[in-house]
């Protein structure tokens, strides 16, 4: 796992947290991934979906948005944070790994997982992401890279 940093959104979402990884996919490479969820209690009510909708993905809990509706997109700088850019001018950021970056620029884009399961403090990025996936509670959209921004 990339490192994760802890963004406060200020269109009252409350704090969400960030991850990536990469994955190999059988016949297609390594491939990047993120993940947004929502830091605190294990259900998170109606407050991803509004921010997958907000994002311009459906918010259908298992579906897959190849493309999405609005600006949402990512950037990557030279120093190695990613950037989330959002409609309304918002943004989140984090660290990701050379091999992550390399992946997104090879694809021209990465996966991006919303989770509707609550991040607790206590849990480890793989440990949510297997409980997000066995449950079923999450959608996915393909989020296309933007050219990349010079600096930070």
């Amino acid at each position: 796992m990339d490192t994760v940093k802890i963004t406060s959104l200020v269109s009252g979402f409350g704090d969400i947290a960030m991850a990536g990884w990469t994955a190999m996919v059988p016949g297609q490479g390594v491939r990047s991934y993120a993940l947004l969820a929502h830091c605190g209690p294990r259900e998170s009510g109606s407050i991803m979906p509004r921010v997958a909708t907000a994002l311009g993905l459906d918010p259908t809990p298992g579906s897959l948005t190849r493309r999405l509706r609005g600006k949402t997109h990512f950037r990557l700088s030279e120093d190695g944070w990613v950037t989330l850019s959002m409609p309304g001018g918002e943004c989140m950021e984090y660290l990701a790994s050379e091999q992550w970056r390399a992946a997104c620029r090879r694809e021209r884009y990465a996966c991006l997982y919303i989770s509707y399961l609550g991040f607790r403090s206590d849990a480890s990025v793989e440990g949510h992401l297997q409980d997000m996936v066995q449950s079923g509670r999450f959608t996915l959209g393909l989020v296309r890279l933007r050219s990349p921004v010079q600096g930070r």
